[in-house]
């Protein structure tokens, strides 16, 4: 339910964008984001060339919402002429996108220094990054993106414009979305924001795993993955404005896949990073009987880091009892029998099992680390008496073992989980 406020919240607060950046628009015509200006005018630019230019704009501030908003702040600001800079949006202001660059040093500074930091001093920082992001792309989707998508849909015609026959010869009726009869304008926003949120979606689970990675170097290559991405897009535009597009709407498509499992990733990171940050907060919010949990591997239908509750049913057997997608109806998974035991963890318990004569346990739940030092209530409640300190790997065997485990990579030989069912 609080998605779904969360969700209306922004549409709603786009709508507001919207009305306002219709009436304010400047006349001028920003390249992709951090990209330099073309040297043609508005009159001289070629069909479509703006919508080119927007979609880029969108899928790099979706990247980096901090960066991509800062950047197209100042240089709207820049190439604005001093009688129009009034008409600006707030986020071109001098003080909206310096105080974004002066974070954007901070973060820069954090990592620079944090490669020769010891990570009990670095990964709160990353955490807090974390929240960075979510607020970032929180004010992009509700502000910047529906300034851009209404610049954007100026570019496009309206129906009674949109015929040869009617309007003549002109480049705006040989756009695609230009020859149509149906007003396509009042849906640009709506796939602006969806667009934008799939691509931060999918690019802020790869700020989770620098969260959550305890190995210096594989944040960095981590780091060093999302700026390729995002030079990828900039580079592009700056050769041509369309390939600058083309390559983002391979993106979104991608993200789009990858929006699902990117999700989980991004509410495990965020409740991880909670618990971590306000560790009292977890520790009042922990319920051993029903402690929260997450599934550590695909298995029944269950997708992996699916978040739920461990219960104990009124028959006495256990289940995983979980929402998709938090909002939809409720489901439930017994747990097999078998033989498990409870691992302590470093940073979080979990639940392990083993087969009827496998050699060795295997996790299947994740608990979150407000649940440290409830390990034994939990046992206790499961009726589990094997209750044991977490083994600790080192080298690549270690780094291995944290992919396999944060991504859910290995699958059981067999359905370790029954299919769930509605309960």
């Amino acid at each position: 339910m609080n998605a779904l406020k969360t969700l209306a919240a922004i549409f709603l607060l786009a709508a507001a964008s919207l009305t306002t950046a219709q009436a304010d628009v400047p006349v001028t015509n920003p390249p992709a984001a951090s990209t330099s200006a073309l040297s043609t005018t508005h009159t001289e630019r070629l069909p479509g060339v703006d919508l080119a230019e927007g979609i880029s704009q969108i899928t790099g501030t979706a990247i980096s919402p901090l960066l991509g908003v800062s950047s197209v702040g100042a240089w709207r600001y820049y190439h604005t002429s001093g009688t129009m800079r009034e008409r600006l949006p707030w986020f071109c202001h001098p003080l909206a996108w310096g105080f974004g660059f002066a974070l954007l040093g901070l973060c820069f500074f954090k990592d620079f220094f944090g490669t020769i930091a010891p990570p009990f001093l670095k990964k709160p920082l990353d955490m807090i990054e974390l929240f960075e992001n979510k607020l970032s792309a929180l004010v992009a989707s509700a502000a910047f993106v529906p300034f851009i998508a209404a610049q954007m849909a100026q570019q496009i015609p309206p129906p009674s414009q949109s015929s040869l026959a009617t309007s003549g010869l002109n480049y705006a009726s040989m756009l695609p979305l230009g020859s149509t009869s149906l007003e396509v304008r009042p849906l640009l926003i709506p796939f602006c924001i969806l667009s934008f949120l799939v691509v931060w979606m999918t690019c802020h689970a790869i700020n989770v795993l620098i969260a959550l990675c305890p190995f210096g170097f594989i944040d960095a290559l981590l780091k060093l993955c999302k700026s390729l991405l995002l030079s990828a897009i900039v580079l592009c535009s700056l050769i041509n404005p369309y390939l600058g597009a083309a390559l983002s709407v391979i993106i979104i498509a991608i993200a789009a896949y990858l929006a699902p499992a990117a999700f989980r990733l991004t509410l495990f990171g965020t409740l991880f990073a909670t618990d971590t940050l306000l560790p009292w907060r977890g520790k009042r919010l922990a319920t051993p009987a029903e402690p929260h949990a997450f599934v550590s591997f695909r298995a029944s239908g269950v997708a992996t880091r699916t978040f739920g509750r461990i219960v104990r049913g009124p028959d006495g057997a256990v289940h995983f009892r979980y929402r998709p997608w938090l909002i939809l109806p409720r489901r439930s998974i017994p747990l097999p029998k078998g033989a498990f035991a409870i691992s302590r963890g470093i940073l979080f318990p979990s639940l392990l099992y083993r087969e009827n004569g496998a050699d060795g346990y295997a996790e299947v739940i994740a608990f979150l680390p407000r649940y440290r030092t409830f390990a034994s209530e939990i046992a206790g409640h499961l009726e589990i008496v094997d209750v044991r300190d977490g083994s600790i790997a080192s080298g690549f065997k270690a780094i291995r073992a944290w992919f396999v485990e944060t991504l859910g990579l290995e699958k059981p030989r067999e359905s370790h989980l029954p299919h769930a069912q509605v309960v």
